[in-house]
């Protein structure tokens, strides 16, 4: 969490969040975090397919696991 305050609207919705993740059996947060980084990968993906067009699936794929695996951003 930043040292900046968050506005009360941002803290109550993540205390909102924190409870219904609280509330959630082990196998339903594990099925969100397998669901969040689906749509992570589909989303990087599609940002490499729109920066470099002509490449092919296989070199979209190596890039998005090459980012992950080096925890690298931007």
């Amino acid at each position: 969490m930043s040292a900046i305050a968050e506005p009360d609207h941002e803290r109550a919705a993540h205390e909102h969040q924190m409870a219904i993740f609280r509330a959630m059996s082990p196998q339903q947060r594990l099925h969100q975090a397998l669901r969040l980084n689906r749509s992570m990968r589909a989303l990087m993906a599609a940002g490499f397919r729109d920066r470099h067009p002509t490449w092919t699936e296989n070199e979209v794929r190596r890039a998005v696991a090459e980012r992950i695996l080096h925890a690298r951003t931007g």
